[in-house]
Formats: C-alpha cells, structure tokens, sequence
C-alpha cells in the first residue's frame, strides 16, 4: 500500500521536494490538481504503450485480483507486480503480470470491485495518474486526479468503505480520493507527519486508523479524523525503511522491510491511548535489498480454523530432557494461506532448541512461520531442552498459540498446552513418560 526508497540520498532529497511544492500548493484550495480527463484509459505515461482497452473506473474490464489470502508486493524500477507465497522461514516471489512502463506507488484493493490501484510518478510533467492492474496484473492507465498537487506518492491503502489515500513523504497532508470519479474529496493536514528525519513510507488501513511505520522503527497511527499522528517506539528495528505495510486477514500488521524481511505485528487494545505490540515473527526475502518496494493484501475470501496440540514428557528429573511436540492443524475446509506459531517456553527449560524447519529460539521464544496448509494438513514443531534444578517437585506448564493469516472462525483451540513436573535429580521420578495432549477446547 506504500513504497519504500532505497535510492541515492540526492534522489530522495529531489522527490522530497516535489512533495513538498505539491502539499504546499494544496492549501491554497483543491484546485491545484489538473481537471481529470474522461473516464476510461489513456496512454500510459511518457507516451509509453501497455494500457488496457478503455473501461469505465466503476465496472472495470477484466478479472478481479485474488482475495484468498493474497499479499502482493511491488517493487524495481521498472516497477513488477508480485504475489507473495509464505513458506517455513521466507517467503517467495511470483510475478504477476509485465512490467510497466512507467512507475507507481501506493497500491491498494479497492473493497467495491477488488482491483489493485496505484498512482504514478516520474511523469515528464511531474504529475500523477490513477492506475489499475486486474487479476493477470494488466495495468490499466485511468487518467488524471482531479485536485492531487504533483508529488511522488509513497504511501496509499483503501478503507473499508473504498476510500483511497495517498501520502507524499514529508508534507504531513494525507489525500482521500474517490477513485471512481477521480477527484481528491478531502485534504487532511497532519503536521505530525512531516518532519523529514520520518520517513513514513506505508500506511494501512485498520480499525478506523492509518497505520505504518518510521525508519526508526515506532509504529505510526494516523487519525484521519482528528488530523492526529501517534509514534509508538522501539518495536520495529530501525535503520531501514518499511517499504511496505498490510494487514493480515487476522488483523495483524505486516511489514516489508527494504533490508529483506518480513516481519510481523500482534496488535492489541488497537483503538485506545496504550495499544500494546508484539512481534510475532519474522521471515527473510529472496533479495537482501529491495529498492521501490509496495504492498498490500486481500483476504476477503479467505478463512481457516488452525488448531494446536502440544504433548511433552509428563514427568522428569533435574538434568534430563524435556522434549515437546506440537502439531498446527488445519480443521477448517479450505487452505490456509499461512501461519504464525509462538510459544515462551519455561524458565526450566534451559537450553532449549530446535531443528524444524522455520522455527527459532531467541530468549526463550519459539518463533515459528509456515507456508499453505490444506483442510487436514498437519505441521510437526519439535523442540528439546534440559530440565532445570529444583529443590521440590515443580509444574513447568506450556503453552503454544498459532496465529493464522486468514480469518479463523474458531479461535478457542488456537493454543496448546502441556504440562511437565520436574522432580529434584535426587529423589525419584519418572522420566520419559508422554503426557496427553492438551489441545485449546473445539
């Protein structure tokens, strides 16, 4: 939904600029932007070819993009659409579609007709279209937006009502546009937004807020409604940009980081004045640095009831091995398009490890991600670790919760719990003996 730089400091510094003359031309009314021409497509940019057959914005030729759990991701320069396929530990690209003559920003789907948006720039005139790309990521070129300034347009996303916004890095005024009659319906000013050493580059749209990220790393939320920006520091690592921000079927946030990862975001009490955030996962790119980088999702159509079930030994003494087994599941009829898996394994477990494919141990925390699963599909996690000294028999429970990126319509059987007691080395115990699963209810 937004795009990402990692081009030289001068570029960036030039495009500032134009973003900056656009946001400052805006105040003095709406009518900065060039009227829009008729609806339909036009030629693309520059005089380049690869538009569509004309079409009107509100029935758009051609099919819809997928909404089963999709994540599509821009990036080059030419720019290339891509859909992003999770798997164990990364995740893959496949292109969708040619690349463009022309470059864009700011993709999102619009809720009303399911097709990808974008607005262009590096126009000769320095101005920006409205794009669409279909399901087979054609790229059609709609025209002028009648009142958006000239400015490189680095973030975008849709509401739920198929309002479309734009943001040019640095002007702190934010653009939402009815993309059907191509025209910017509201400017809004947002100072907090503006300071240079920022970089917003992505927003989405989640819960009522805008939601992205600076270079530094804070969690940013925009109120459109009040003109209002909320930093929320130190939950993203910093030192490079977020090129790209969606939301995950389940509401979890995602962020595509210019350095090569993904990394993911539990988001609770998201509305009030202390939203609480948690990184859930993080999965690597094929390519270590990406340059022009745009994201966004659609989950729609997309739903799965993931299950967890953890066994471990029921009994064990100080000094031997604590083995756990934990299985995600899909019970739901239908793919899942992809999971997240955390567990904070106990104090008593020392030295804990594991060899799963997609899974790491970083103080304590199992982190795990998976690609599709079928209805009926399975994924074994297995993780070993000693067990600590105790001056009395002592219960060490368990729990694992799976994070599903669809909907999950089921989500009281999303943890998985188990319980070992460990009894001192030199009293007697009963060590190996496999305690019963624990799944969360059905």
């Amino acid at each position: 939904m937004s795009r990402g730089t990692n081009g030289a400091v001068r570029g960036k510094r030039q495009r500032r600029g134009v973003a900056v003359l656009g946001a400052i031309g805006v105040l003095t009314g709406l009518a900065v932007g060039a009227p829009a021409p008729p609806a339909g497509a036009v030629a693309a940019p520059g005089g380049a070819g690869g538009s569509a057959a004309v079409s009107e914005p509100g029935h758009p030729d051609g099919l819809p993009v997928a909404c089963d759990g999709k994540i599509y991701l821009s990036m080059g320069d030419p720019d290339q659409l891509h859909t992003v396929e999770r798997e164990p530990g990364k995740v893959a690209f496949a292109e969708l579609g040619d690349v463009t003559p022309f470059l864009y920003n700011a993709i999102g789907v619009n809720p009303h007709d399911r097709f990808l948006y974008g607005t262009t720039f590096g126009e000769p005139d320095g101005g920006n279209r409205l794009v669409r790309f279909d399901g087979k990521g054609h790229a059609t070129v709609l025209g002028g937006i009648q009142g958006l300034p000239k400015a490189l347009y680095i973030s975008g996303t849709f509401d739920d009502e198929g309002n479309y916004y734009v943001l040019a890095d640095n002007t702190g005024v934010i653009y939402r546009i009815d993309v059907e009659k191509r025209r910017v319906t509201r400017a809004i000013e947002v100072p907090d937004l503006a300071p240079t050493e920022l970089d917003v580059f992505d927003i989405a749209f989640r819960d009522g807020f805008l939601w992205g990220s600076t270079e530094a790393g804070a969690i940013t939320r925009i109120d459109t409604d009040n003109e209002k920006a909320d930093f929320f520091p130190g939950v993203l690592p910093g030192g490079s940009d977020f090129g790209g921000v969606f939301v995950y079927g389940n509401g979890d946030l995602g962020f595509f980081r210019n350095s090569g990862e993904l990394i993911r975001v539990r988001v609770r009490n998201a509305t009030g004045s202390n939203p609480h955030f948690t990184v859930l996962s993080r999965q690597t790119l094929p390519e270590q640095s990406l340059t022009n980088v745009d994201a966004t999702s659609c989950f729609f159509d997309s739903s799965a009831d993931l299950s967890v079930h953890k066994r471990g030994p029921e009994v064990v003494k100080a000094g031997g091995e604590i083995a756990y087994e934990i299985t995600v599941k899909n019970d739901h009829k239908g793919v899942s398009s992809g999971w997240s898996l955390v567990d904070d394994l106990p104090e008593k477990v020392l030295d804990p490890a594991t060899d799963t494919e997609g899974c790491e141990i970083e103080g304590g925390l199992l982190s795990c991600t998976g690609g599709a699963l079928r209805e009926g599909g399975r994924v074994k996690i297995k993780v070993t670790g000693t067990a600590g000294n105790v001056s009395k028999p002592t219960a060490v429970p368990n729990t694992a919760t799976v994070f599903g990126d669809d909907e999950d319509p089921h989500g009281k059987n999303d943890t998985g719990s188990a319980s070992t007691k460990i009894k001192p080395a030199h009293g007697d115990g009963h060590e190996g003996e496999k305690a019963h699963a624990q799944p969360g209810r059905r």
